[in-house]
């Protein structure tokens, strides 16, 4: 049996435990207390699962515990080129809380002081749509096709990544056949335009159940990877009632967290409570569109709301490079709750204390409570190591392949030709193209062509060494960099990967695929002055292979190696 002075530190424990317990849990407003703070949010698109969060936060009364009572507009295009531009709305004050995407960055270096509350989808699910019929894939096959997507002078909303996607494609802008996009997919179907932007989380469910043959082009073609949705406010705002800030994010939080657990229910909910844009927006769609939008936010690897500075730098220094700003500030763009001062939980913490309780109970509460969020403080930053990592995991890989994508194949580039410049070691470069890929697409579906590339990857780098760097260069292009490699032991390398995916089935659902490659391959030479030097002479040595007949390697335009 314990003795007395152990009963009596027992009894302390649980008390504290207790009243711990009490403050953390939330609790329903009573009638007699104070009245809700009206607040609004405004959407940047209609209602669909993409905004599932808030609608579950409203509906569970997360937003009513905060003390808060939230209003929750839509922004979608009820005429074209004019759609709600959440930004303007919050800037000016006639809304409290928006949805946008990475252009806030932009909007900050162009003096609008908006701010970042949380980062709700860690990949950004913007992408370029076309029909197979209009015959193209690239942004560089564009021409004067008619085309309607958000570039400066079309619309009043800014969409960066629109932007930079066509500056790294290298297209003139100023020669496109652009028009303001409607958003509405019949103007695709009817040939009225050839390319529009849309969202991966339904456009593709939308064109293939419509009985066409989608192809999409992604901004990660291109070597641009955003952040999707983001929720943010006005730094008036967080200045004045930061408080108000941090109680709207976490109520946001917990409403996502809700809705991933109770998804029938959700769609449900948007669908009785929230007018959709048409009929086709039914449950479906929307249960469809709510894995890829779990897809995107990742909440298993990252804590809903994770806001990354370095990958936010990233973003900005793209946007400096392709010359969209001129200079950018992260301080005071990312906001971050603000922890309760010590003084407020040693006075709520004594509110719920018992009164007859000593000095002694109230110094023991106060060393749990260090020692309690001394082990949460550790907790929490190894958790956000873990965030960090998965989300460098996230930037640097190909969402499709698990190849590194084209902005990690650029610094890796950069890195071992400087290396190579430094050390004189040798370095060689493959670039590699799937033969007829175009035909697999036709005959047996996008999905089967992208269990293709998925196993291009994977026998491909059985072929590779641990310090060797494969990437997706484009659509159904690869790029392999073999430091440290010269010529020769480049061939053999070349051959292999030539080989083992000449003789390699594929097993899909339509039956065994076959497929065969083309290869050039280059060598760093002491007149380079960049490592863009080498790509272009693999690309040249690529294009000779396919003038040849495809299946086989040339280098630098060399004759071919069978």
């Amino acid at each position: 049996m314990p003795n007395r002075s152990g009963r009596c530190l027992l009894t302390v424990c649980v008390t504290l435990l207790l009243a711990l317990g009490l403050l953390a849990s939330p609790r329903p407003l009573l009638a007699n207390e104070a009245p809700l703070t009206p607040v609004s949010l405004q959407l940047l698109w209609y209602h669909q699962f993409q905004y599932a969060g808030y609608y579950a936060a409203k509906a569970q009364g997360y937003f009513q515990e905060a003390g808060l009572d939230v209003e929750i507009r839509d922004g979608g295009y009820h005429t074209a080129g004019r759609a709600a531009d959440p930004v303007r709305e919050v800037v000016t004050g006639r809304a409290d809380f928006g949805v946008s995407r990475s252009d806030l960055l932009l909007h900050r270096a162009r003096g609008e002081p908006v701010m970042v509350v949380a980062n709700i989808m860690q990949r950004s699910p913007l992408v370029f749509l076309t029909l197979e019929r209009f015959g193209f894939s690239r942004l560089e096959e564009v021409g004067d096709r008619p085309i309607s997507v958000t570039l400066p002078g079309v619309d009043e909303r800014i969409s960066a990544e629109t932007l930079a996607t066509f500056l790294a494609a290298g297209v003139n802008l100023e020669s496109l056949n652009n028009a303001a996009p409607s958003w509405n997919l019949q103007d695709l179907y009817a040939g009225r335009t050839q390319l529009v932007p849309a969202y991966s989380t339904d456009g593709l469910y939308a064109v293939r159940r419509h009985g066409e043959v989608p192809v999409i082009i992604r901004p990660a073609d291109y070597g641009i990877d955003f952040y999707g949705d983001l929720l943010f406010t006005r730094q008036a705002l967080v200045e004045q009632h930061p408080e108000r800030v941090a109680a709207f994010r976490k109520a946001t939080i917990r409403g996502w967290v809700y809705a991933f657990e109770n998804l029938e229910e959700t769609v449900d909910l948007i669908l009785e409570a929230y007018p959709r844009r048409h009929g086709d927006i039914d449950r479906d769609l929307l249960l469809h569109e709510a894995e890829q939008v779990r897809e995107l936010m990742q909440p298993s690897l990252i804590e809903i709301g994770y806001s990354n500075p370095q990958r936010w730098k990233s973003i900005g220094d793209q946007y400096l490079a392709m010359g969209m700003i001129d200079g950018y500030e992260l301080e005071g763009f990312l906001f971050q709750p603000a922890p309760p001062p010590l003084t407020t939980l040693l006075l709520t913490l004594w509110r719920w204390l018992l009164p007859f309780m000593s000095v002694v109970v109230v110094a023991a509460g106060l060393a749990g409570y260090l020692l309690f969020t001394n082990r949460r403080l550790k907790e929490e930053i190894q958790r956000r190591r873990e965030a960090e990592a998965a989300l460098q995991q996230l930037a640097d890989r190909d969402g499709l392949t698990g190849a590194g994508n084209r902005r990690l194949f650029e610094q890796q580039l950069q890195q071992e030709f400087q290396r190579s410049r430094r050390s004189r070691h040798a370095l060689s470069i493959i670039l590699m193209d799937v033969d007829n890929f175009k035909r697999i697409n036709d005959e047996y579906g996008h999905l089967v062509g992208d269990q293709v590339l998925k196993e291009i990857v994977q026998v491909t780098r059985s072929m590779l060494r641990i310090q060797d760097h494969l990437a997706r260069y484009g659509g159904e292009e690869f790029v392999v960099v073999l430091p440290e490699t010269g010529p020769e032991e480049a061939c053999l390398v070349a051959k292999r990967i030539l080989e083992v995916n000449r003789t390699h089935p594929v097993q899909t659902e339509a039956g065994v695929i076959r497929y065969t490659l083309s290869l050039g391959l280059s060598e760093l030479r002491d007149s380079d002055r960049d490592p863009w030097q080498i790509i272009q002479r693999a690309d040249a040595s690529l294009y000779e292979a396919k003038h040849q007949g495809r299946d086989r390697l040339c280098i630098d335009a060399a004759p071919t190696l069978p």
